[in-house]
């Protein structure tokens, strides 16, 4: 028997081991590796920005429900029931109290009101046509708000895929520096070589390893950001994929992009007709002038009709005999302490500051323009600069390493044309990932970048 339960414990152990072994390999090879339009399908509806909005679209839709109500009847219902606990009452009659039995102790009673306001100043009105303009504001508010944050999340992929090709041409210069200390070293030990350019190729394989560093962190703060902004554990452990990234632009490319943007002046145009922000703007303003209508109203008399129904007894019986009653009424407020003047001034302010609040969404938009412009240029400009940069840096390490390798240059001079050609290198990819992001600010800008 203690053979069998032993056996059996083995067992359950082996079998415990090898599921936490198969469950390490399945962690370790799933790596969750996502796309661009990942991203931007889990921006739009996990990012707390957008679910913000959503709420804000929610409330104005609820408010534009209430202010409709206006245009409907009210109606009201109340029933009753009471018991006189007393059996008999009485009365005084020259010193004589009288007593009178009491035959039915329960009372029932019920009314019932329907009322229409018929005038009320047409606040109701202007109240409803500004509810709408909220709402108006609201949609075209979440829908920027999703352009916005998908516009961050591809700067901020892109961000990504930048560090990672830094990443990878750091890791490659650290490689092939190791690969030449190994040399030198050999050298060293056949006495072919001093020992000082083997001290200085060890100073300079140690810096490219600090850049190995300093880029791995870079690529770990910009997937955290993403995370973020997606809404999900910054700590993940996952990657980003570049398969729909362009990998170079063409001159043609560029001249294509400018003529679909037009000069400043046209973009200005488009982007004042396309930004749902300045929309949304424009349609508050809109809203706080109706709220304002309406508060003038208060100086306008309210009509309102009615019917009513009332009816008691000591019993459920002869409830059709209830009383019935048509009217109309009208009530006009002479004085109510200034909170007439109140309550118009204050949405003659409201009206005066969702008009500022228009005019500086409209000089942001400008300004979002103008500054895409920079940008645009100067990613233009980088793209031919860095692409001559590369050309030459890659031709003077290829010079240089022809000459170390043949003894006509020293390590010094192999050492700085390698940095340079990494450093190229690295430009060149940042003025790529720069490009395409000035494109998407610029069409973002306009007002032409999509959900």
């Amino acid at each position: 028997m203690r053979k069998f339960y032993l056996i059996t414990f083995l067992i359950l152990i082996w079998c415990y081991s090898s599921t936490l072994e198969s469950v390490a390999q399945q962690t370790a090879g799933s790596l969750r590796v996502y796309t661009l339009e990942e991203c931007l399908k889990i921006g739009a509806s996990e990012n707390l920005e957008v679910q913000g909005a959503v709420a804000n679209a929610m409330e104005a839709s609820a408010r534009l429900r209430s202010a409709f109500a206006g245009y409907l009847p009210t109606a009201s219902i109340s029933l009753g029931y009471s018991r006189t606990l007393n059996t008999v009452t009485g009365f005084n009659l020259g010193g004589q109290v009288q007593e009178i039995p009491i035959r039915n102790p329960d009372l029932f009673f019920a009314s019932g009101n329907v009322g229409y306001l018929l005038f009320d100043g047409f606040a109701r009105e202007h109240n409803h046509t500004a509810a709408q303009l909220s709402q108006s504001a609201a949609d075209n508010t979440l829908a920027q708000t999703r352009c916005r944050v998908l516009n961050t999340i591809r700067s901020q992929y892109l961000a990504i895929l930048r560090a990672k090709q830094t990443l990878r041409i750091r890791r490659e210069d650290f490689e092939l520096g190791k690969k030449q200390l190994e040399r030198l070293r050999e050298q060293y030990k056949a006495g072919v070589l001093a020992i000082a350019p083997v001290l200085t190729q060890e100073a300079d394989v140690a810096n490219r390893e600090l850049a190995v560093v300093q880029a791995e962190n870079d690529l770990d703060l910009a997937k955290g950001a993403l995370l973020t902004t997606l809404g999900m554990n910054p700590s993940a452990h996952v990657d980003f994929a570049d398969v729909s990234i362009p990998s170079t632009v063409s001159d043609t490319d560029i001249r294509e992009f400018r003529s679909l943007i037009g000069d400043f002046a046209t973009a200005c145009t488009t982007a004042i007709s396309k930004r749902l922000d300045l929309r949304a703007a424009q349609s508050s303003f809109e809203a706080a002038q109706e709220t304002a209508r309406a508060a003038q109203g208060s100086w306008l008399p309210t009509i309102s009709a009615g019917y009513q129904y009332s009816w008691n007894g000591n019993s459920l019986s002869f409830f059709e005999y209830g009383r019935q009653g048509l009217g109309v009424s009208l009530d006009y407020t002479i004085f109510n302490g200034f909170q007439r003047d109140v309550s118009i001034q204050r949405a003659q302010i409201q009206e005066q500051q969702a008009l500022i609040q228009r005019r500086q969404a409209e000089q942001r938009v400008i300004a979002d323009v103008q500054n895409a412009f920079v940008q645009l240029s100067a990613a233009e400009k980088s793209l031919d600069i860095t692409a001559r940069a590369l050309h030459a840096a890659q031709q003077n390490f290829d010079a240089a390493e022809e000459r170390f390798k043949v003894g006509a240059a020293n390590i010094l001079d192999y050492t700085i044309a390698n940095a340079n050609l990494a450093t190229a290198k690295i430009n060149r990819v940042s003025a790529l990932y720069n490009y395409i992001a000035a494109r998407y600010q610029m069409q973002f800008s306009l007002g032409l970048l999509e959900e």
